[in-house]
C-alpha cells in the first residue's frame, strides 16, 4: 500500500512540474508573432562572390551593384498576380493554375542519340580493349546499353510533374513559415543561363528534401526543369522510378566496377555519353558535392565528385565549348525529420515511408511553428576559366612520401611546404578511371565550391540560440544580439530579422521540444537543454555556426596546443598571465593542424597559401583580444615575435593566457 501511494505522490508532482512548464511556454508564447524575414540591420554583408584570384572574368562580368539592393522573395506565395487570370474563382485555384503555366521543354530523342555516340559504338563494335563488346553479339550489347541507361536515366513525365509540383507548392507552404530566394542572386544566375552555356548547380545537402525544394525553386523561377543527381543507395526502386520520371539520374552500380571490368567500361561509356547529350541538350544539372545527412566519412561525395567529373571530362574533350558553375546551399531554422533507418542504418528510403513522413509533418500543422528556409545562389563562374586559371597555379608538385620522408628519418625538422603538397586523397568509384591530373583537378574544384557554398550559407537564429544555450549563457537577449554582430562582422549572413524580444521567443519556440523553461526567483525564466537526444540536437544546430569562427578556432587550438606542453601532464593550469611565445612556434603549430584536419572541415581554397591563412589566423587572434602583438627586448635584435598580456605597444604581438584554461569551453571567452 505504501508502495503505492508514493507511486501515485510522484505521478502527481510530475504532472504538476509539466503543468508548471506548459503554463510557463503557453504565458511566453502564446502570442502570434509577426514573420520573420531576413536581417535588415545597419550592417548586411553581401555573400556569394565567386573566387576573384581563380575566375577574375567572371567575379566581374556577373555582377553588378545594383543587385545588392534587390532583397528578398518567398518563392512559395503563389497569388492571382502570379498567374495569367484573374477572379474569384483565379484566387482559390492559383496553385493548380500556377503549375499549369510552367514551361516544361518537350522530351527529345536522348536514348537514340547516346546509342549512337562515339563513345557507346567503339564499346559496342569491340574496339575498346576490354569493353563489353570483344566476342560478343552486337545486339545483346544494345540490349544491355540500353538496360543501363533505363538505370540512369527516363524520359521525364510532363503531367506528372506539373501534378507534383502542385502537390509540393501546397505541402511547403503547410510546412514552411516562407522559402526565402535572394532576387540579386537569381539575377546573376539567370544572366549566367543567357549566355547559352549548360547551368551546373553545386549544393551542400543538409536534409533529404533538398532534392526535390531546389528543382522546384528554380522551375518557379523560370530556369526549366532540374535534373537531379540521385543516391541509389538511399532510394527504394520504386522512388527510383518516380524519380526519373521527375527528372532524376543514377549512377548504374556497374560503374563502380573495377577498369578491367567489360561491364564498368560499357556501363561508364554510357555514363559519359548520358551527361554529354545532357550537357549539349542546355538541361540544368544539379550534384550534390557533401555526403547524404547521416552518412559516415568524408564531407565530400565520392559520387558527387564523380558526375562533376564528367562534366569537366565533357569541356575538356570539346563536346561543350564551356559550363557555368553556380554553388548552391539551402539552409533551415530546423531541418526536417527524416526516419531513424536514413539517418542510422542508411536503409533505402521507400516511396511509402515517404508519404508517411509527409503526412506525420502535416498533422502537426497548425500545432507548431513553422521554419524559415534560406535558398542561397552564389555568382556563377567559368569552368574553363577556372580549369586554365587552376592549371597555371600548380606549379612544381611533390608526392607526400617525399615531403614527409626528411622529416621522419630525422633530416629535417622544417614543416613540410604545403603549396607544393601532392593531393593524395584516394580516389574511388569511376574516379579511378580518369586521368590523375584529371582526379586532382577535380578534387580541388569540389573544395572550392564548397567553401563558396559554405560561405554564402546564412547563420539561422536557431544555430545562434543554440550556440549560446551549450556554453550556458545567461542573458540570452544580449548575447543574441552580440553574436548576430560578431557572424556579421566575420562576412557571413545571418536568415532573420525583428524585434529582438520577438526573435528569441521564436527561436525558443522552434527549439521547444529539445529546451525546458524554468521559474526561477523574481519572476525571472531560466532556458536550459533537455539532456539526452535534446543536447545532440543543439550540438548539431550549433555546428553551422562553426565556419563564421573557424579561424579563431584553429587558432586558440594552436596556442593551448603550445601552452599544454608545458604544463605538468598531472597538474593544473598554473600560467601567471605572462607567457612568451615566438610567432614561428605560432605558425609551426598552425601548419600541423592544417596537415592534421580535414580539408573539407577546415574550407581552405585550394588556391589560398598556407602561409596566408596562419596570418589571417593569428589577424584574427589578436583582433579578438586573445593575443597582443609586441617585441620582446631579449629577442629585439632577432626580430622574434612574443606573446605578452596588455598594455599593447606599436609594431608587436602579444598573448593572453589567463583565459586560455577556458579557451575551448564557449565562445564568449574566445571572440568576447
Amino acid at each position: 500500500m505504501d508502495t503505492i501511494l508514493e507511486a501515485r505522490l510522484q505521478t502527481q508532482q510530475r504532472n504538476t512540474q509539466n503543468s508548471q512548464e506548459t503554463s510557463l511556454w503557453s504565458s511566453g508564447f502564446g502570442m502570434k508573432l509577426e514573420a520573420v524575414t531576413p536581417f535588415l540591420g545597419k550592417y548586411r554583408p553581401f555573400v556569394g562572390r565567386c573566387c576573384q584570384t581563380c575566375t577574375p572574368k567572371s567575379w566581374e562580368s556577373l555582377f553588378h551593384r545594383s543587385i545588392m539592393d534587390l532583397g528578398f522573395c518567398n518563392v512559395v506565395l503563389v497569388k492571382e498576380e502570379n498567374t495569367r487570370f484573374r477572379g474569384w474563382l483565379v484566387r482559390r485555384l492559383c496553385y493548380f493554375l500556377w503549375s499549369l503555366e510552367q514551361r516544361i521543354p518537350p522530351c527529345q530523342d536522348a536514348p537514340q542519340k547516346i546509342m549512337e555516340s562515339t563513345r557507346v559504338q567503339n564499346v559496342i563494335s569491340g574496339r575498346v580493349p576490354g569493353g563489353a563488346g570483344e566476342g560478343q553479339v552486337p545486339g545483346l550489347v544494345k540490349k544491355e546499353v540500353q538496360r543501363i541507361l533505363g538505370h540512369i536515366q527516363a524520359p521525364i513525365h510532363p503531367f506528372l510533374l506539373r501534378l507534383f509540383s502542385w502537390a509540393l507548392l501546397r505541402f511547403l507552404n503547410c510546412v514552411f513559415l516562407n522559402v526565402q530566394l535572394h532576387k540579386g542572386q537569381m539575377k546573376m544566375v539567370h544572366k549566367a543561363s543567357q549566355a547559352g552555356l549548360p547551368l551546373v548547380l553545386l549544393s551542400t545537402h543538409k536534409s533529404l528534401l533538398d532534392g526535390v525544394l531546389l528543382p522546384f525553386v528554380l522551375l518557379s523561377q523560370g530556369l526549366g526543369v532540374l535534373r537531379v543527381v540521385w543516391d541509389s543507395r538511399t532510394c527504394s526502386p520504386t522512388l527510383r522510378a518516380l524519380l526519373k520520371k521527375l527528372g532524376g539520374l543514377f549512377l548504374p552500380p556497374e560503374a563502380n566496377l573495377t577498369l578491367d571490368s567489360p561491364e564498368g567500361v560499357l556501363a561508364r561509356a554510357v555514363v559519359h555519353a548520358a551527361m554529354e547529350q545532357l550537357l549539349v541538350s542546355r538541361q540544368p544539372l544539379l550534384i550534390f558535392l557533401e555526403e547524404h545527412p547521416g552518412a559516415q566519412g568524408p564531407r565530400l561525395s565520392a559520387l558527387g565528385q564523380t558526375w562533376l567529373g564528367l562534366v569537366v571530362q565533357a569541356v575538356q574533350v570539346g563536346v561543350i565549348p564551356d559550363a557555368m558553375l553556380v554553388p548552391v546551399a539551402t539552409t533551415y531554422d530546423l531541418v526536417p525529420d527524416a526516419p531513424c533507418d536514413v539517418y542510422h542504418a542508411l536503409a533505402p528510403l521507400g516511396l511509402w515511408t515517404g508519404v508517411l513522413a509527409v503526412l506525420r509533418s502535416l498533422r502537426g500543422w497548425g500545432y507548431s511553428p513553422r521554419v524559415c528556409v534560406r535558398v542561397h545562389l552564389a555568382q556563377p563562374f567559368s569552368l574553363q576559366e577556372y580549369t586554365i586559371n587552376a592549371r597555371s597555379c600548380w606549379g612544381s608538385r611533390e608526392t607526400l612520401e617525399q615531403l614527409l620522408q626528411p622529416i621522419v628519418l630525422g633530416q629535417c625538422t622544417i614543416v613540410p611546404d604545403t603549396e607544393k603538397e601532392q593531393e593524395w586523397t584516394p580516389a574511388t568509384g569511376p574516379l579511378l578511371a580518369f586521368k590523375e591530373e584529371d582526379q586532382l583537378l577535380v578534387r580541388r574544384l569540389s573544395r572550392h565550391v564548397l567553401n563558396a557554398s559554405v560561405t554564402s550559407s546564412a547563420v539561422m537564429s536557431t544555430a545562434i540560440m543554440a550556440t549560446l544555450l551549450l556554453f550556458k549563457h545567461q542573458k540570452l537577449l544580449g548575447e543574441f544580439s552580440w553574436l548576430t554582430e560578431e557572424t556579421l562582422l566575420r562576412g557571413f549572413d545571418v536568415g532573420f530579422s525583428g524585434q529582438l524580444r520577438c526573435l528569441v521567443r521564436h527561436t525558443l519556440s522552434l527549439l521547444r521540444a529539445h529546451v525546458a523553461l524554468l521559474r526561477v526567483h523574481q519572476g525571472d525564466l531560466l532556458v536550459v537543454p533537455r539532456p539526452g537526444p535534446g543536447l545532440t540536437h543543439l550540438a548539431r544546430l550549433s555546428a553551422e555556426l562553426l565556419p563564421a569562427f573557424l579561424s579563431e578556432a584553429v587558432g586558440a587550438c594552436a596556442v593551448r596546443g603550445l601552452l599544454a606542453g608545458r604544463v605538468p601532464p598531472e597538474g593544473p593550469w598554473e600560467l601567471q598571465g605572462i607567457e612568451l611565445l615566438s610567432q614561428n612556434e605560432l605558425y609551426r603549430q598552425i601548419l600541423l593542424l592544417l596537415h592534421l584536419l580535414p580539408q573539407d572541415l577546415l574550407l581552405l581554397q585550394p588556391c589560398q597559401s598556407s602561409y596566408c591563412y596562419c596570418q589571417e589566423v593569428l589577424d584574427r587572434l589578436i583582433q579578438c583580444g586573445l593575443l597582443v602583438a609586441e617585441e620582446s627586448p631579449a629577442t629585439r635584435s632577432s626580430s622574434c615575435s612574443s606573446c605578452r598580456p596588455l598594455p599593447r605597444r606599436k609594431g608587436s604581438l602579444s598573448v593572453q593566457t589567463e583565459i586560455l584554461p577556458s579557451v575551448l569551453s564557449g565562445p564568449s571567452e574566445i571572440w568576447g
